[in-house]
């Protein structure tokens, strides 16, 4: 195998303590000088780590992509200028036997210096932090979805059937009428009518008196307790929710004129929009073309072929919050009217069904924005005369 790099340390990251080999010789020497230290992932000892691979005259340095344990490793020695390579454990796998500290680092060091692996993207600092605020309000929209799961089931085993009736039990007249069961108060048509289902305050399309009916179960105590204290619980998701939304429109500012042209793209709104700067950032260089950035993102087909066949395969897992962002842009797309991606996603699902098709969408969609951040241009929609081949989507 052709050498590419002569001075490469490969680092085995774990929570207490890295493990470093360090391979340096030029690609006519049969054997490269090996040298092995260990570090503790303190930060006097990480500066201390990048000081030594200095010493050592390291030129690139591997690691793999550790749970977080890596981020800290990447942050304190990147200053010091090395060529720093972030891979995928699920392709640096080492051949089964014995396995060490050690062993793993000489195999990531190996690798390095064959030039065996591909680099993983790793945004900017700015990118960084706006990913962990969307990833983060992506979780609390999740938490909050499971707790009012956790309401319904409440309702459900007490015999309760106000969502028969209810659409949001969590907004407005149905909120307040969950006030009355979670204080335990007597409930008749004259307090259903003052939570707002009566009178001047109806706007539900069940009557009080249906209403009142779909509340006559048997709610003990202890599930007003559990329902009261899930409640709760939305309250501050919800709270906190909204402050955590002001962070990420103070993040976005910096990005403000791509995160409008964005949204011209049917089906993108401006959820969707803020998940793809904070997944892809604002410069696409790292990925060399449109196909590539997709096969990141894990909406490309796999390839398998086996004794000259070919056969189907599946979607790489890729970034799964890009991934869902684009799937869900693309659900939405098919949806809009007169579009060209609505007519493209019709003209697929007649030979492929309509889950492929959608995913194509998807496809589509990211090699768009890819263009869209590359060239700085802006979505433009045709009408149905004026579609050619050129103008759906440029030529990646």
């Amino acid at each position: 195998m052709e050498v590419v790099a002569e001075s490469v340390a490969g680092i085995d990251v774990h929570q207490k303590e890295i493990t470093v080999t360090v391979l340096i010789g030029s690609a006519e020497s049969a054997k490269p000088k090996k040298v092995h230290a260990r570090f503790q992932t303190v930060t006097f000892d990480l500066k201390a780590c990048g000081a030594w691979l200095k010493q050592q005259d390291v030129k690139q340095v591997l690691m793999e992509s550790t749970g977080q344990y890596w981020r800290p490793v990447w942050q304190i020695l990147e200053p010091f200028g090395f060529n720093m390579i972030l891979c995928n454990p699920r392709i640096i796998k080492n051949i089964p036997g014995k396995k060490t500290d050690q062993k793993d680092s000489e195999w990531l060091s190996e690798l390095a210096r064959y030039g065996l692996v591909s680099a993983s993207y790793v945004p900017p600092r700015q990118i960084q932090e706006l990913r962990e605020s969307t990833r983060l309000s992506k979780s609390i929209t999740q938490q909050m979805t499971r707790l009012k799961n956790q309401v319904h089931d409440i309702l459900q085993r007490s015999n309760i059937k106000l969502t028969t009736y209810v659409s949001d039990i969590f907004s407005g007249s149905g909120r307040r009428i969950l006030a009355l069961l979670e204080n335990g108060e007597v409930i008749n048509l004259a307090n259903i009518e003052q939570a707002g289902t009566g009178k001047r305050g109806y706007r539900l399309k069940a009557t009080p008196k249906q209403i009142l009916a779909s509340l006559d179960g048997a709610l003990s105590y202890n599930d007003r307790f559990l329902m009261a204290m899930n409640m709760n619980l939305l309250a501050s998701y919800q709270r906190e929710l909204i402050n955590l939304e002001s962070r990420i429109y103070e993040q976005l500012e910096a990005f403000s004129e791509l995160y409008h042209r964005l949204q011209a793209i049917p089906g993108v709104g401006e959820g969707t929009a803020q998940i793809i700067i904070a997944e892809i950032g604002s410069d696409v260089s790292p990925f060399p073309d449109a196909h590539h950035l997709a096969s990141w993102a894990g909406l490309c087909p796999g390839s398998y072929e086996s004794a000259g066949k070919k056969h189907g395969a599946h979607t790489l897992h890729g970034n799964k919050y890009l991934k869902t962002a684009m799937i869900t842009a693309a659900m939405a797309a098919k949806s809009t009217k007169q579009t060209g991606l609505r007519d493209f996603y019709w003209r697929l699902c007649s030979r492929m069904g309509k889950q492929k098709a959608n995913v194509a969408l998807a496809h589509k969609l990211l090699r768009i924005i890819y263009v869209m951040i590359q060239t700085g241009a802006t979505y433009q929609e045709y009408k149905k005369s004026q579609r050619t081949e050129d103008t759906l989507t440029p030529k990646i």
